[in-house]
């Protein structure tokens, strides 16, 4: 697959992780056949007038990373249900795609 193919299936992953849920980088990157790396690359790179859920990505430790401004991403997850549990990780009920399967 060629390097925009791939780009264009981490589109549709990222589209497809549903209000209220959340997804972690690797889980994303697994799903597009990369590293994590590339996942966060492409979140860099992300179109500035993006309507995509760039916020729904957190950490494999179910927390949001820490950057400058990681506060809008508290903010929009909040604004969809998702709180994080008092340790500051979010509830495992809510990750997507769903692993209890």
């Amino acid at each position: 697959m060629s390097s925009d193919e791939l780009r264009q299936v981490f589109y549709t992953n990222l589209a497809s992780i549903p209000a209220g849920r959340y997804c972690s980088y690797g889980d994303m990157a697994s799903l597009c056949g990369v590293h994590v790396r590339q996942v966060l690359a492409w979140l860099r790179t992300l179109p500035a007038d993006s309507n995509l859920p760039w916020y729904r990505l957190i950490t494999g430790q179910r927390k949001i990373a820490d950057y400058p401004g990681n506060q809008r991403q508290y903010r929009l997850l909040s604004d969809e249900g998702l709180i994080p549990e008092s340790n500051g990780k979010y509830p495992t009920a809510y990750r997507w795609p769903d692993h209890s399967v």
